[in-house]
């Protein structure tokens, strides 16, 4: 949610690098954008924004060796050009993610208490108040005052002063360099030799360097040229940071020969499977172990990863023998009763930085739970949490709709669970013939079958999913991957409880994917067929009750992480063939930082 991208070093065009760089944080989603510079003649801070993409925006700036931007996604005000970042009030220029909870009070404080001036508000955002309050504490200052020493105290003062999760980055009038600070929404330092980024994400500075450092929650940054200087944000102390080598590579962040990142990555899955389970078996078995001295574990997720830990249910369930509880983390504070010292918390996120999932970690610490976590960013906020982090390795995944990172996530925790028995060298024997299986998978030809298919029901408004098993979580995710990129209403159902009324939806020529070849599933499909349904048919095997028929392998007890495979292809065609583009669906984003 939100992207946020700073330069500062000796190039002159840094407004048009942050552009660009805005432009490889698209996928978080936003409804508008905004540049602001440090122009090279006056020192004047020039601001840039406007409502809409910002894809295809070609612009030139005045030449500036210091510039940041942002990419807003609308949550206090509307999407309107006043509510865009970069606000500036005074001399203070800033961009933010996140949610300032209090700010009505401070606003109702600066109007009219700003040196008899009245502070005048430009934008519905919580954001401008933020400027606003640091803004008010430097017309106290002299000119001679406003150093960069004396603006990250004045930074520290007012961040104090703030309720809730956030993101900041500020720029002052007369004080070369740019400030940032964080507390609970993500920021990476990208170092070079005499350039150096903020970013909400490693894509933006990919191009430039993959060595980076990790701004903590609580932390402030100055950077001015290659230079950073670390401090606590509430004690101001000093904080020694180093030097991070991240493994991703450019081209993993760009689409090649692709035309949208989402079906790019769901070819990607050829390789992401495999490497997601190529831990050492002592990770595997540190974080069986933790599990072992449990008296109780919770999945807690959102999204799509809360249907993988659905299907990871099953596989501890029926691999090790293990009850694990399973519940949305919007859900989990119902339940946090049951927290105590000697509970599990297993949080599954690609980002890491999940904001619901965060707030159930956070105060589940506090209970004395042990969190296990599985990411795809290995110094995530989530990630740092943990008492043991599993990465899943699936490289950057840029399409909203996540589809490399959810069978990652789904394969090391298949893993996990013949660990949690003892037989990790099965489960990795089972794993590495579905990676293999779903490299065979994955062609041109498979592609084109599909596309078919999505050709066949492209028209139709309503669309059923049925499973069975660890089949019933890839229904559900099905319906969201449909609904995601296609918008076409999809409902996913457990295949048993059809005749317990979603049976009274199926209508002449509605189309019904069934997920599996089970001897009841496809006695399911044919109560289905009766009533005029469509059936198009997900499994090894062809049944006579399927119209069409997507095969996949069989993979024993690794089923759902195959089976997942070709309704991700069928919703990007879907999407395609309604002209819509499936890397960026409306009103949604990648990573959600904010409740």
């Amino acid at each position: 949610m939100c992207g946020i991208f700073a330069v500062s070093g000796e190039e002159t065009k840094a407004g048009e690098m942050v552009l660009r760089g805005l432009k490889k944080l698209e996928y978080r989603g936003y409804d508008s954008w905004g540049v602001a510079v440090r122009t090279e003649t006056s020192g004047s801070i020039d601001i840039a924004k406007e409502v809409g993409k910002i894809s295809s925006v070609k612009r030139t700036f005045s030449a500036s060796s210091e510039s940041m931007g942002h990419t807003r996604w609308a949550t206090h005000g509307g999407v309107t050009k006043s509510n865009a970042h970069p606000h500036k009030v005074g001399r203070v220029t800033i961009v933010h993610n996140g949610i300032f909870e209090n700010y009505e009070a401070w606003k109702k404080k600066l109007v009219g208490t700003h040196h008899g001036a009245s502070v005048k508000f430009k934008s519905e955002t919580d954001t401008e108040v933020i400027a606003g309050m640091m803004s008010e504490q430097i017309t106290r200052l002299r000119d001679n005052e406003i150093t960069s020493k004396k603006i990250s105290e004045i930074i520290r003062k007012v961040c104090a002063e703030i309720q809730g999760r956030f993101a900041i980055l500020v720029m002052v009038e007369g004080v070369p360099g740019i400030f940032a600070a964080r507390r609970g929404s993500p920021l990476i330092i990208g170092r070079g030799e005499k350039e150096t980024f903020i970013a909400s994400d490693i894509p933006a500075f990919l191009e430039r360097t993959n060595v980076v450092n990790y701004l903590d929650d609580d932390e402030l940054v100055y950077i001015s040229g290659g230079k950073a200087e670390f401090s606590n944000l509430r004690t101001g102390e000093r904080v020694k940071k180093r030097n991070v080598t991240v493994k991703w590579r450019v081209e993993e962040a760009e689409k090649g020969e692709f035309p949208h990142f989402m079906i790019k990555e769901i070819f990607e899955q050829k390789d992401t499977i495999a490497r997601a389970i190529n831990h050492e078996d002592k990770m595997l078995v540190k974080a069986a172990k933790l599990l072992h001295s449990a008296n109780g574990a919770y999945f807690v997720a959102c999204g799509t990863a809360h249907k993988v830990a659905m299907a990871a249910e099953y596989f501890f369930s029926e691999v090790a023998g293990r009850k694990i509880n399973v519940v949305p983390a919007s859900e989990m504070p119902s339940f946090e009763k049951f927290v105590n010292k000697k509970t599990v918390i297993i949080a599954v996120s690609q980002s890491g930085e999940t904001a619901d999932v965060l707030e159930i970690l956070e105060r589940g610490k506090k209970r004395g739970a042990k969190i296990l976590a599985l990411t795809n960013v290995e110094s995530s906020s989530i990630a740092r949490m943990a008492n043991v982090h599993l990465p899943i390795h699936a490289g950057p995944e840029k399409a909203v709709a996540s589809t490399k990172a959810a069978t990652a996530q789904m394969a090391l925790l298949f893993l996990l669970a013949f660990a949690d028995s003892n037989q990790i060298n099965f489960g990795r024997f089972v794993l590495r013939s579905t990676a293999a299986s779903i490299n065979d998978l994955l062609n041109p030809r498979y592609e084109d079958r599909i596309r078919r298919v999505a050709k066949r029901i492209i028209k139709h408004d309503n669309l059923f999913i049925i499973g069975r098993g660890s089949l019933y979580p890839m229904a559900l995710e099905s319906a969201i991957k449909i609904q995601e990129v296609s918008y076409i209403h999809a409902q996913g159902f457990a295949a048993g409880e059809l005749k317990h009324g979603p049976i009274a939806l199926i209508e002449k020529g509605t189309p019904c994917l069934v997920l599996g070849d089970d001897q009841e599933t496809v006695s399911n499909a044919t109560e289905l067929k009766a009533r005029g349904a469509f059936i198009i048919g997900v499994s090894p095997t062809k049944q006579s009750v399927f119209d069409e028929w997507l095969r996949v392998p069989d993979c024993n007890g690794a089923q759902a992480i195959a089976t997942i495979i070709p309704v991700q292809i069928l919703a990007y065609h879907l999407a395609v063939l309604r002209g819509l583009d499936p890397d960026m669906p409306r009103n949604l984003a990648k990573s959600v930082t904010v409740k």
